[in-house]
């Protein structure tokens, strides 16, 4: 087994739960987040930046989060072809309260998306991993006065991205797999 692998296979272990639940939180589906947790692992494992990575949890980290928001990509694109070809899309039967919520972290992801890869991760590592800004900057090799600036900025746009949702963008991208409603959670 060569090095990268050992590497990798140790920071699995040892943040393996963290980063399973970001990506559970990010995709709103816990087969998903299981799905894309062995993506994670095999394209890290091919990667030669990872070898050369200072800080190789955060770059695992930040990678994770984008295959997340590629996978949100994907699943918006299909959710577009399908209306496109006047399939009608299958009502949601959950609760309205858990609809609501899942409608709004959906809305949420979407305006994330939107946003710098800078900006979505130290959003992601602050607000859905709760780190402090001093954690985060050391992860991006920033000042922690840097990482509240962005933070700062980025949520000023994201107030600004969801005040301009209008009906027509609430689709909510799911995984066939899922069930629809509240997502599956490990904590």
């Amino acid at each position: 087994m060569n090095q990268r692998v050992q590497q990798l296979l140790a920071i699995l272990e040892s943040h393996g739960s963290r980063i399973h639940v970001l990506l559970t939180r990010l995709t709103m589906c816990e087969s998903t987040a299981e799905d894309l947790l062995q993506e994670l692992f095999l394209r890290l494992s091919k990667s030669e930046s990872f070898g050369d990575a200072q800080n190789q949890t955060a770059y695992v980290i930040r990678t994770a989060t984008n295959l997340a928001f590629e996978w949100r990509r994907k699943q918006q694109k299909s959710v577009r072809s399908e209306s496109l070809s006047d399939d009608p899309v299958a009502p949601t039967s959950s609760p309205g309260d858990s609809l609501e919520r899942c409608e709004s972290r959906a809305e949420i992801l979407r305006a994330l998306d939107q946003l710098s890869e800078l900006s979505r991760q130290v959003i992601v590592l602050h607000r859905l991993e709760e780190q402090s800004y001093e954690s985060i900057a050391v992860q991006l090799q920033k000042t922690p006065h840097q990482v509240r600036a962005i933070c700062s900025k980025a949520i000023a746009h994201l107030r600004e991205i969801l005040a301009g949702q209008t009906d027509s963008h609430l689709a909510v991208p799911r995984s066939p797999s899922c069930r629809e409603g509240a997502p599956n959670r490990r904590s």
